[in-house]
This record gives structure tokens, C-alpha cells and sequence, in this order.
């Protein structure tokens, strides 16, 4: 160090001084840069997953391609085919583009987007316009959205705030939208979504709301009008703020003639229109909203609104199991036939379910003019009559007290409640048949076997019978009940019959397929199963015997060519409800008939046999004519042409009499010597209901 010059060596020592100082500058320097790069890195980390997340709400944009503003049920049938859209409890009309003025889409472009044309779903020189405007007033007085943008936020952030990643992400999706949809699809659709005050949602609704006309005949002024509103509908809508919206109006009007929108005259002649508002009259009845297909389809819509997952959702989608060519087929039997129907009914109900699955096909609710007739008699309970025979009988069969070729008395038969009274029942056509067998009873729908049967087995285990089977009303527990006394409804009837058709094994009515919510996320399904409720054996026996009321019983008019079927016919007192239940192998229908004051119907021949049978036979040759035909057969190993045949009872040697304790009494019955006389528990009335269309049988006389 010594032999260095001093010079040099002072500018050493100073370096050495120095260093240490600079190395510590570039330390922080580096350090600085570096926590600047990691909080940036983790800064775009975080914004890049709140926009993921944003994105993740966002489901395949291709809902948009069936997308109905405002919906808040679409239904759909078995081959998911849009049938019709409930809307939700709002105002608003869907109309095409063709539909809407030019001047109201000029109007709205004119005021929200007037590049709309140009860009691809984001404006740079809107967000850069926004941006100025808002740094210069110090507060936020302009959005730099496109009309895209909106129609994003509308659609899937309805209820999300302002915030940075919510719009990087309502960007990226209206890029998406933009390349998949045209301009006119996406300005169609948010024509017909955005709110404009007054409870008006969508253009149509808006311009009735307003001048009373359609979106279609808004003139240059109106729609200046209507665009300028958009902005702060509730605000801008009121009656109390209209000088307000008035000059937000003529803003509009100069907006159209600086973008070229319209001519300096028309601008002109605008400016200086004389608003006339005037709010739209209320729908007359013939205007009200109706659903295509309405007591199923508003069956469904009701199902839905009462459960949880409604109330949490807008926008469903249900995909229903309703066949619109058996649906058609049903309303068109009905509808044909209502001019033919025996003076005295005026109502009518069906009910089809396909047996491999318990899929409800079609239901029709009612005669007539849905707006006239809401009340769904597919759903609501009617006195059953005979209809509810063949459960007895099982009842029988699985107790093992009985079997199809047991012999019955069909006698003379009294029975005494607990206050001394007499219930003589009688049978249809006032006769006595003697000595039948029990397959000859049910097939002739003999009322005092039944009753005879009812006291061997008990009223008891015959409700449950036709509880499992799928009865789900409520069944009075008098001997009454043998003879159909209580209500069911055709719903009921047919998901219970299609247990016997599939040999004593349950399936659920399936309407609804599945669920999915507004994104096109499921949230509901149906699986159909199946379970044993009902003895194989004794089931077996019953549908041999339901196929010989078709062949040769009081069901021969539901007969079809070539086709195998089983059934059972009703008749309740007075001729008030009328029913024919059966099934073929694939298919079980329940129609029922009857008028909606609950009054007797005249005429000896209306019966379930004629009228309803009837009836059941036109649906069903409606409904083949567009499915195949079934190339099985009924359980129970007889085809259409195989059938036993029915033998009309004679004399013969008695093998078993199944019909009072008092076996004797019966033999003296058949002489005509004195009626059975048995104690029992006194029959309660069955239970009288309001709603239309449910009768009350008369125990007494039937």
C-alpha cells in the first residue's frame, strides 16, 4: 500500500469508503424490484382467481340458443322438446326483433352502445370514454360497457355488485357470446330482458306499459322515451320523475342525430313530439297466459313451485315425461266426445302411465275451456264405484280364503249397522244371480259378493291392499268401501291398476325426468324403481279375471284388435261418476267422467261400461296409431285371442261357498226363504269433499 501513489490512494480508501454504501443502495434496489415482482405476481394471482370465479357461475353459453327472458319455468316433453315457458310473476312479452321498432333499436343503441355494430363484446374507446368522463366529474357518471356486457350481467350477475374481476369476466364472456351468437340474436335478447320501469320487463311489455301499442309501432319520440330510462328505470319510470326522463328523452333524440342515426328533420319532429302516455288495459280472459297442454303441464309447474329448490332458482328447465302424441290423443278423444256425452256429464278426466317405468304419458284435467275450468280432475278424487272391485278380491286371494273358481252367493243379503238399521245391497240390474263363481262375480260386477267378500276378509286389509298398491286417499272402513263408496283419483286409479299390470310390483308415478336450473346445472332426477307390494300369485289371478271383464264382463266395449287387455269398470250411484280403468302390456289408462255439481245423471245405459269404456278404447287406438304395438302379452300367459271363455253361471254342483259364517242361511238365501242377517260395525258415510267433481255413494241403495 505504501509504494502506491497517494493520489491513487486516496481515491482507494475513498472507494472503499464508498462501497459498501452503494452496495446497500443496490440491495434495496434489488430487493424493492423484487418484493414489487412478488406482490404483482400475487396481485394478478388474486385477480385471476376472483375472475375464475366469476367464470366458474357461468355455465355452457349455449343455454342462451333456448334462453326466454323472464321464464321462470320451461317445460319440456320425453323428447326434451321445448313445449311451453311459464313466466314469472313479472310483466313481460317475448317478441322477435322483427317485432320491436327500428326506432326503439336505434334508440337503445343510441344511448348504451352506438358501437355495438363494430366491436367484438368490449369497447376499448367506450372504457376509455367512461373512464374520462368519470376522472373529470370525480365521481362515476358513465359505464364503459357494451350492450353485450350488460346483456352478461343481466343473464348470469343479476345480483352481483361493481367490482374489477366481475367485469375482466363479463369481458371474456361476451368475446364468447359474440363469436357463437349474431348481433341481432344478442341485441334480440337483451331487448327482451332489460327492465324499464313500472314493472315493465322487455321492449313489447314496455311500450303497452307506456303508450299502450306495441314495440312494433313505437315512433321516434317513444322509443327516445323508453332507451332513455334504461339507465334508472324505477327512477325515470315514475310518474313523479317524467320532466326528469322528459330531458333524458331529448338527450336521446341528439344522440340519434349526431351518430346519423336519423335525419336533422326527424330529430327535429322528435324533439317537438307530444307524448301521449297511456297505460295498457288489462288482459281480458281470452288474453291471459294459457300453457300448451295446461292441466299437465301446469301440474308440473305447480310441483316445482312448491318445492325448495324453486324458490332458490329462476330460469328452470323440466324435462317431463308428457308424449305429445298421446297427450293430442287424449284431448282430441275428449274434446270429439264432449258433444256426444250423455245429457248430465259434463266433465271428464284422463290419465295414461307407461308400465315399465310409471312415465305419466298424458293427463288431461277437464272438458272444455281451461280459463272456465281450472280445477283438475286428473288429480282430484271421485267415488270410485266398482273400479275399486278387484282389490277386494285380492285381498281375498292373499288371505288364501278365496281363489278365482270359488263359488259365491249372489242373494238377497241384509246387514245391520249399530243402531238397528238395514243395509240391503243390491245389484246393479236389481237381480240375483245365485250360486257364481268369484271370477264370474268380479267379471259381472256383482255387488253383493263383493260385500260378501269384504265381511270374510275384513274392511281393514283391504285398505292396505290398496294402499301398497298405490291408493293414496283417504278409504272410509265400512263394508260400503267393498263396493267403491270412497274417492280416488283417476292418478290414482292408474298407478294403482298398473301394480296388477306389472303382477303386484310398484312404481311411483314419474312426471319430471329432471331439473335443471338456470346455468343448466341439474338439481333434480328421477330414477324409476320398482318393489314388490302385492302377492305375484294372487295378483296373476286378479288380471286373468280383469282380462274376462274385457272379453265378456261389463268392459267389453274397451276391446281393442289385437291388443290384449285387462280392465274394470264403475258406476257410482246415480250415474255421478263414471270409470273405466285397464291396461294393455305396456300401457295403463284411467278415464273417468262426470259432472262438476255433483248431480244424477239419467239414462239406464250410462255406465263405466259404455261411456267410459268407451272412451278409454278411442284413446287408446289414438295412442297406437303412433306407437307400436305391443308385441307381448298381459301377465298371466293369455294373449288377446287365448282367453278363457266366460261361462254365464248355471246350476252346478257347489265346490265352495265363501260368502257368511252362517253357510246355512245362504242355502235358505238361494231359496228365497230369508236374508242373511250379520252384525257388524255401523258403516261411516264416506267422506264428502267440495271440490268439484267428487260424489258421495249412497251405501244404502248400492
Amino acid at each position: 500500500m505504501r509504494d502506491l501513489d497517494p493520489q491513487r490512494y486516496n481515491r482507494l480508501k475513498s472507494f472503499n469508503n464508498v462501497k459498501p454504501v452503494v452496495d446497500g443502495f443496490w440491495m434495496i434496489v434489488r430487493v424493492t424490484v423484487s418484493s414489487i415482482t412478488l406482490i404483482m405476481c400475487v396481485a394478478v394471482c388474486v385477480l385471476s382467481m376472483c375472475v375464475w370465479f366469476y367464470l366458474a357461475k357461468v355455465p355452457n353459453i349455449s343455454l342462451l340458443e333456448n334462453y326466454h327472458p323472464g321464464a321462470a319455468i320451461s317445460v319440456y316433453d320425453i323428447d326434451d322438446k321445448l313445449i311451453c315457458v311459464f313466466p314469472e310473476k313479472e310483466k313481460r312479452e317475448i317478441v322477435s326483433l322483427t317485432n320491436i321498432s327500428r326506432n326503439l333499436v336505434l334508440a337503445v343503441l343510441a344511448q348504451e352502445d352506438h358501437y355495438f355494430y363494430e366491436h367484438h363484446g368490449v369497447s376499448p374507446e367506450g372504457i376509455l370514454r367512461a373512464a374520462l368522463a368519470n376522472i373529470t366529474a370525480r365521481k362515476q357518471v358513465q359505464g364503459g360497457s357494451t350492450l353485450t356486457q350488460q346483456l352478461v350481467k343481466n343473464v348470469f350477475y343479476p345480483t352481483e355488485g361493481r367490482n374489477i374481476p366481475l367485469k375482466l369476466a363479463e369481458g371474456l364472456v361476451a368475446n364468447q357470446i359474440e363469436n357463437r351468437y349474431s348481433k341481432d340474436r344478442i341485441l334480440e335478447l337483451y331487448l327482451n330482458q332489460i327492465y324499464f320501469g313500472q314493472g315493465a320487463y322487455g321492449a313489447e311489455q314496455a311500450a303497452k306499459t307506456y303508450f299502450a301499442k306495441s314495440a312494433k309501432d313505437l315512433t321516434v319520440g317513444e322509443s327516445a322515451f323508453l332507451a332513455a330510462i334504461i339507465k334508472a328505470p324505477t327512477q325515470l319510470g315514475d310518474r313523479t320523475h317524467r320532466m326528469n326522463a322528459i330531458k333524458q328523452q331529448q338527450s336521446v333524440v341528439r344522440k340519434l342525430f349526431e351518430y346519423g342515426f336519423i335525419t336533422q328533420r326527424e330529430a327535429w319532429d322528435a324533439s317537438h313530439e307530444q307524448l301521449t302516455f297511456i297505460s295498457a288495459k288489462p288482459l281480458t280472459p281470452a288474453e291471459q297466459f294459457v300453457p300448451k297442454y295446461p292441466y299437465y303441464t301446469s301440474y308440473i309447474a305447480q310441483q316445482v313451485e312448491s318445492t325448495v329448490q324453486f324458490r332458490k332458482h329462476s330460469g328452470l328447465k323440466v324435462y317431463t315425461n308428457l308424449d305429445q302424441q298421446a297427450q293430442k290423443a287424449a284431448e282430441k278423444v275428449l274434446s270429439d266426445y264432449r258433444r256426444h256425452l250423455p245429457i248430465g256429464l259434463d266433465q271428464a278426466a284422463v290419465v295414461s302411465m307407461r308400465l315399465k317405468d310409471g312415465a305419466v304419458l298424458a293427463m288431461v284435467g277437464g272438458l272444455g275451456n281451461y280459463l272456465d275450468n281450472q280445477w283438475n280432475s286428473a288429480v282430484h278424487p271421485h267415488t270410485m264405484g266398482s273400479s275399486f272391485k278387484p282389490f277386494v278380491y285380492l285381498t281375498a286371494f292373499e288371505q288364501r280364503i278365496l281363489t278365482p273358481a270359488s263359488t259365491i252367493s249372489d242373494a238377497p243379503l241384509m246387514v245391520l249397522d249399530d243402531g238397528d238399521k238395514v243395509w240391503q245391497p243390491a245389484n246393479f240390474d236389481k237381480k240375483f244371480m245365485g250360486l257364481i263363481t268369484v271370477e264370474q262375480a268380479l267379471a259381472y260386477s256383482r255387488n253383493v259378493c263383493s260385500v260378501r267378500v269384504a265381511q270374510q276378509t275384513g274392511i281393514h286389509p283391504i285398505i292396505d291392499t290398496a294402499r301398497r298398491a298405490g291408493i293414496t286417499e283417504t278409504l272410509a272402513p265400512t263394508l260400503a268401501l267393498s263396493l267403491g263408496a270412497s274417492a280416488a283419483s283417476p292418478l290414482s286409479m292408474a298407478t294403482a291398476y298398473g301394480t296388477l299390470a306389472r303382477g303386484g310390483m310398484y312404481i311411483e308415478p314419474q312426471f319430471i325426468r329432471r331439473v335443471e336450473n338456470e346455468k343448466g346445472r341439474e338439481i333434480f332426477s328421477t330414477e324409476s324403481r320398482s318393489a314388490r307390494v302385492l302377492d305375484e300369485e294372487s295378483t296373476v289371478k286378479i288380471v286373468e279375471i280383469l282380462k274376462k271383464v274385457v272379453d265378456a264382463g261389463t268392459g267389453t266395449h274397451a276391446k281393442l284388435s289385437g291388443i290384449p287387455v285387462a280392465g274394470k269398470t264403475g258406476t257410482a250411484n246415480d250415474a255421478k261418476d263414471l270409470w273405466f280403468v285397464g291396461f294393455t302390456p305396456d300401457l295403463v289408462t284411467a278415464v273417468w267422467t262426470g259432472n262438476s255439481e255433483n248431480k244424477s245423471v239419467p239414462g239406464r245405459n250410462v255406465t263405466g261400461g259404455t261411456v267410459a269404456a268407451g272412451l278409454w278404447k278411442r284413446y287408446n287406438l289414438g295412442f297406437y296409431s303412433g306407437h307400436s304395438k305391443p308385441a307381448f302379452s298381459l301377465i298371466g300367459g293369455h294373449d288377446a285371442n287365448g282367453l278363457a271363455p266366460l261361462v254365464a253361471p248355471e246350476s252346478k254342483k257347489m265346490e265352495a261357498i265363501i260368502a257368511s259364517p252362517d253357510t246355512q242361511a245362504i242355502l235358505d238365501a238361494q231359496s228365497g226363504s230369508r236374508p242373511v242377517r250379520v252384525r257388524v260395525a255401523a258403516p261411516h258415510h264416506p267422506q264428502k269433499r267440495s271440490g268439484k267433481g267428487v260424489t258421495e255413494y249412497n251405501w244404502q241403495n248400492r
